[in-house]
């Protein structure tokens, strides 16, 4: 593996993008001179290792972290029935605003239609007044 591939290969697996939140999320890789691609394969194995460890972690966490991740999804999914409950009133709200502007452009249709209908109304007495 190339040097470029092999630091890109490690920025990736540690979510980092430069050498000093490198060496900042993994402390021993401080006193490593990243000059030199043998140091870029040691660091490669440490975050590997820290990422399999970390994995390991997650599927056994500690009893105490276990009910909280619990609580935390319950959480997210009382979250994500709320949002879905409220998406559905908004697409409802949407629906009812868009019928009241129909219905307020048809009134205002039928307003301006009763209003032609006056003047005509109004002119064809005043026609009959002067004959």
């Amino acid at each position: 593996m190339n040097l470029q591939k092999l630091k890109a290969t490690v920025y990736e697996i540690a979510a980092v993008r430069t050498i000093k939140q490198l060496k900042t999320k993994y402390e021993v890789l401080k006193s490593l001179d990243m000059r030199r691609k043998a140091s870029w394969k040691q660091a490669l194995v440490i975050v590997q290792q820290h990422q399999q460890e970390f994995k390991h972690w997650l599927e056994n966490p500690p009893d105490e972290y276990k009910e909280l991740f619990a609580e935390i999804d319950q959480v997210a999914g009382d979250y994500d029935n709320e949002l879905a409950t409220f998406k559905q009133k908004q697409q409802a709200m949407t629906s009812i605003a868009d019928d009241l502007e129909t219905l307020a452009a048809e009134m205002q249709d039928e307003g301006d239609r009763l209003q032609d209908e006056v003047e005509r109304a109004r002119k064809i007495a005043q026609q009959a007044d002067l004959n």
